[in-house]
């Protein structure tokens, strides 16, 4: 999802509903990638998150929030940061 909406591609209507919203002047869009080490060491990872941001939209990521695990490595029933997806929510609505 985070590397087709950084290219713009909106094959779905979920994405199409982002996309558009990205595009919108003055409306904030908070994006939680849900990744693991895997992805992230891809080599176009951190390009999607750089365009992303240069588009202002609110990247909720990083090893305080998420940390990442290898594949199928995760532990069983973690939490998702609900926490820092909603605090990151009110900041930039306010």
């Amino acid at each position: 999802m985070v590397a087709k909406l950084a290219a713009g591609l909106m094959d779905n209507q979920a994405l199409t509903q982002v996309g558009e919203a990205i595009g919108t002047l003055g409306l904030p869009v908070v994006v939680f990638p849900r990744v693991n080490a895997a992805h992230a060491r891809h080599p176009a990872w951190q390009h999607h998150i750089d365009a992303l941001r240069a588009a202002d939209v609110r990247i909720i990521y990083g090893p305080d929030v998420w940390p990442l695990h290898e594949p199928r490595e995760a532990p069983a029933g973690r939490e998702l940061p609900w926490e820092a997806v909603l605090d990151a929510v009110d900041e930039v609505t306010e």
